[in-house]
């Protein structure tokens, strides 16, 4: 399923994880590691003085060499693994040249750290990682940084056991849930899907009491999971299947810690216009609060 891997690097500890992760699944997967560093201009572009004085400015020579020091050293470690390996340094605005480079490699999953903040800044997503999740069509794994002193390689433990899969049932979950399988095979991991009957849609249902509104989301969250079942035991995966009721993303984060979750993938939002931009508002926070990888694969 994978087959050219992008790990983007800024050379910072934040994408320790991204690198573990991404060199253990291309490994799995015997798939070519993509090393991108993004000089980064964007100073420069936002700022007209500048460009109008010198639409060439050039910037400084260290900055391209600490890309090549980034990339370099995924790439020495891709190598200690047999991988391929291809490394490129970028001058540009790190979203969009990230996004070129899918395009001009083919790249098929986006290996990407965010950043480990404490406090209300827990709740910010890195800003490349987040434009980078809402607007590509391939699935994209961000691992989040713990906030303190990063934690050396070997005690990031790569790989997965147990795969969660948060559903609606709806067209970008399906999807999520082909890779969900696809992963779960390669780790022989189990998955553990969940149907969270959201007690917010009462409020938008005027005319119904909330035992006929809860008896159709469980209706529709059993239908929904003997579907997943069904083709999670075709494809000869171990599953548990699970209708929880309260708010998604509060009841995916306790799942999450009550059966030792490493994994969980899930669906965005695929829309046109300025909708495009949005990641589904469960997946958001999921991905704001998770303290390990999240797999989102956006939808048509």
């Amino acid at each position: 399923m994978y087959t050219d891997i992008l790990i983007p690097t800024d050379g910072n500890d934040h994408v320790e994880p991204a690198i573990t992760y991404g060199l253990d699944i291309a490994d799995r997967y015997d798939a070519t590691v993509h090393a991108l560093h993004v000089v980064d201009s964007s100073p420069i572009e936002r700022n007209p003085e500048l460009t109008a004085l010198n639409p060439d400015l050039e910037l400084p020579d260290q900055w391209y060499d600490a890309g090549d020091a980034a990339t370099q050293q995924i790439a020495k470690r891709a190598a200690e693994h047999n991988l391929d390996v291809v490394s490129e340094v970028r001058r540009g605005v790190p979203a969009r040249e990230i996004r070129s480079y899918i395009t001009d490699a083919g790249i098929d999953l986006v290996c990407m750290g965010t950043r480990g903040h404490t406090g209300l800044d827990r709740f910010l997503l890195g800003s490349v990682t987040t434009r980078i999740i809402r607007t590509v069509n391939i699935p994209v794994l961000s691992i989040y940084s713990k906030p303190a002193e990063a934690s050396p390689e070997a005690e990031i433990r790569a790989g997965f056991d147990c795969i969660l899969f948060p559903t609606d049932g709806s067209i970008p979950a399906r999807a999520a849930f082909a890779h969900a399988l696809e992963v779960a095979k390669m780790y022989d991991a189990a998955v553990h899907a969940l149907y969270v009957v959201d007690r917010g849609d009462y409020a938008s249902r005027p005319g119904w009491t909330w035992d006929e509104l809860q008896q159709v989301l469980e209706q529709t969250g059993e239908t929904v999971l003997e579907d997943v079942r069904s083709r999670a035991t075709s494809d000869g995966v171990a599953v548990t299947a699970e209708i929880t009721h309260g708010v998604p993303h509060q009841e995916i984060s306790e799942y999450c810690d009550q059966h030792s979750v490493d994994l969980i993938v899930m669906g965005t939002h695929g829309r046109s216009g300025i909708s495009r931009h949005l990641i589904g508002s469960v997946t958001e926070r999921v991905l704001r609060n998770a303290d390990g990888p999240v797999l989102t694969i956006r939808g048509a």
